[in-house]
């Protein structure tokens, strides 16, 4: 691969952070656009900047200008920030006007989930609102790539993380595409700098396992804990994502209870979360010699399953 300089904005969450590791591990030259340096940022972006990346700070993240000028001389922007409304409505058409205006080659929206563009509008507000951005994106003219990465095993795995029961949705039998934090990051690396996934895109597709499957793995692993189990139907989940409101009740959650819901349907019911259209390439195909954590040894361990 041709060494490249991305700019990424989110470097220090949950998915900029293994993604920007990857990309300076990669040989990459990385510029992290950040509105400030805080308590909670501050040890990451040192730990990147001894590694070689370069970090800016832009106090409006809203000014086009502001976020053009240290967008000069990058071929790649990835934003890596969650994918809330607020973001995708009011933010990211601004950074999107900055990278056409800077000549950045590629842009990188937030993705990182389910298969947004296989998807229908009405499907779920989350990805309803990402898919009008797709047409802000199309119509600009710059280049870009659309990566998913299905599931994260912290919110895919039966584990007790983030719920005090185990808790499963519709049909058991469904494949449900999950991988560990760091390769999702690794892969999205390698991805956004492929010139063989430029406008397309790309779909992680190394682990699939159904909930039945994980569900017996945890069972056979930790045969005398007294598991917790809580089921939702699929008319549960479709009438939850067409009466649920704004709340944000999910326990560590971030999504309101209407888009919860919404990307449950999709994973659920309609069985969206990863797809394989004419358009979308597998990270299997791409590159086939890279070995993925499998959930089946994050479900054996430990310190995953009971960790809070």
């Amino acid at each position: 691969m041709n060494k490249q300089h991305v700019a990424v904005i989110g470097a220090t969450g949950q998915i900029g952070t293994p993604l920007t590791r990857g990309l300076l591990s990669l040989g990459h030259h990385v510029t992290i656009i950040t509105r400030a340096k805080t308590a909670s940022n501050e040890a990451k972006l040192a730990a990147f900047e001894a590694q070689g990346a370069k970090v800016v700070k832009c106090a409006d993240m809203h000014d086009v200008d502001s976020v053009s000028q240290h967008l000069q001389g990058v071929d790649t922007l990835v934003v890596a920030v969650p994918g809330a409304k607020e973001i995708i409505q009011k933010s990211e058409p601004i950074w999107l006007e900055a990278a056409v205006k800077a000549g950045v080659k590629r842009f990188v929206p937030t993705e990182f989930g389910a298969h947004t563009q296989a998807l229908e509008m009405g499907d779920g507000e989350v990805f309803d609102n990402k898919k009008r951005f797709h047409d802000l994106l199309t119509q600009s003219g710059i280049g870009w790539t659309l990566f998913y990465n299905g599931g994260i095993f912290d919110y895919f795995l039966p584990n007790l993380r983030f719920f005090r029961k185990i808790t499963t949705f519709d049909d058991l039998e469904l494949p449900i595409y999950t991988h560990d934090i760091e390769d999702i990051g690794y892969l999205a690396a390698m991805a956004v700098t492929d010139e063989r996934t430029l406008n397309k895109c790309v779909q992680i597709d190394n682990n699939a396992l159904t909930q039945k499957a994980m569900l017996a793995l945890l069972e056979k692993n930790w045969p005398d804990y007294p598991f917790e189990y809580e089921h939702f139907s699929s008319e549960y989940i479709t009438a939850m994502k067409e009466s649920a409101g704004d709340e944000i009740s999910a326990k560590k959650g971030a999504e309101t209870d209407k888009e919860r819901w919404g990307i449950n349907y999709v994973i659920y019911v309609i069985g969206k979360l990863a797809a394989f259209n004419d358009q979308t390439l597998r990270t299997t195909e791409l590159y086939p010699d890279y070995v993925c954590k499998r959930p089946e040894d994050a479900l054996s361990d430990g310190r995953f399953v009971f960790e809070n």
